[in-house]
């Protein structure tokens, strides 16, 4: 079966419609502990990516997941990824960075390089 492994989401942000009765999304929480992310019927799961994480210079944060199908049953789920574009160069923004007394935290990132690193690595046979 498919699975995705352990990941952030690459862009700005994700909208998830999961199956309703397949649960298979796992989120890593402070502590380091995989939890479940069950399906709430007639809601999104809402993730936050990595471009989000630099623009914002880490006031917001990335969220570490999984997907882990153990269920005999075939998994669909709606997804809509809000990405920059491919060659976006990504920065903090200088309205954060103010909040931020200055410091910047992150480099500039090129979208399209961090996308295609990410994907190579993010699949996996389970």
């Amino acid at each position: 079966m498919k699975s995705s492994g352990a990941h952030t989401d690459y862009g700005l942000l994700t909208l998830l419609n999961q199956d309703e009765d397949i649960n298979a999304l796992q989120v890593r929480n402070l502590s380091g502990e995989w939890i479940s992310a069950p399906p709430v019927p007639g809601t999104f799961v809402c993730n936050i990516g990595d471009m989000l994480k630099i623009y914002s210079n880490g006031l917001y944060e990335s969220t570490l997941h999984r997907v882990i199908n153990n269920s005999p049953k075939y998994r669909v789920s709606v997804v809509y990824f809000y990405e920059t574009n491919f060659d976006s160069a990504v920065e903090p923004l200088d309205t954060i960075r103010t909040r931020k007394n200055g410091t910047k935290k992150f480099e500039k990132a090129i979208y399209g390089e961090h996308l295609v690193s990410k994907v190579l690595t993010n699949f996996v046979d389970v």
